[in-house]
């Protein structure tokens, strides 16, 4: 029987902390679609990012537009001549603030709505691992040793 995932969650967590479920170690979770979606969007979001951040070059004409359910995120990057297109859930466009406004990127900055978004999304991640369970498992884990 296949668990239920959060796919929003799984997103934010594997944007924000890109080692969060090593493919390697646990290669039965990411046999599951929602896993593979939430990966996908996650190094989506991340590249997205890294060139707000200028890693290809500067950036023109950045723009989020609401449309519905969605907000389209436009920009260009002339050095290599690409115009880009995202279509980001809240929560999404929140994660893309958040880590441009930590990589310095000038025109987008995470507003307190953004960071209670993400917040609710790591809350409702850490909900569904059962730290009991790996605890009783793995004896010491979860538990620093002085």
């Amino acid at each position: 029987m296949r668990a239920t995932v959060d796919r929003d969650a799984l997103t934010v967590g594997m944007t924000l902390v890109p080692g969060l479920c090593s493919r390697n170690k646990s290669f039965a979770l990411f046999e599951d679609p929602d896993v593979r979606r939430a990966r996908a969007r996650s190094a989506v979001l991340r590249g997205i990012v890294r060139q707000l951040a200028g890693a290809q070059g500067r950036i023109e004409g950045l723009v989020v537009v609401r449309g519905g359910e969605w907000f389209e995120l436009r920009y260009r990057v002339p050095g290599v001549r690409i115009e880009r297109r995202a279509s980001l859930t809240d929560v999404e466009l929140a994660c893309v603030r958040f880590l441009a406004g930590r990589a310095g990127v000038s025109a987008l900055h995470p507003s307190d709505e953004d960071r209670v978004c993400i917040d609710g999304a790591l809350r409702r991640l850490a909900a569904g691992i059962r730290v009991a369970e790996i605890e009783g498992r793995f004896p010491g884990v979860g538990h620093s040793e002085e």
